[in-house]
């Protein structure tokens, strides 16, 4: 199932009475087979939803960090810390043991 977010108001709040003006009213319903027209999004979904989409702008690269390391590697300036290499490989393996293994 697609979901359209681009008619879709994120800000929280309940769906207005435009929204619901514009679903289908002729839709035939007998007294035991009711259909729903309304959907209600909660505020973290839509909170959720802008983050997406304000993350879905940026890159996942930060090319100016990238180049500066390169440049240092070909320069043969680039020093490793392997105190920070190791704090960061202890938080990040207690942090995953935190999880059960169906989150990972």
């Amino acid at each position: 199932m697609e979901v359209n977010m681009n008619r879709l108001d994120l800000s929280g709040a309940p769906a207005s009475a435009a929204n619901k003006a514009s679903t289908p009213q002729n839709i035939p319903q007998d007294a035991t087979q009711q259909q729903q027209t309304e959907v209600s999004i909660t505020s973290t979904a839509s909170l959720l939803a802008r983050l997406q989409q304000a993350l879905a702008a940026k890159s996942a690269i930060d090319h100016g960090r990238v180049d500066a390391i390169s440049r240092a590697l070909a320069a043969g300036s680039y020093k490793v810390n392997a105190d920070n290499i190791a704090h960061g490989l202890i938080h990040t393996e207690r942090a995953l043991g935190q999880l059960e293994l169906s989150q990972i």
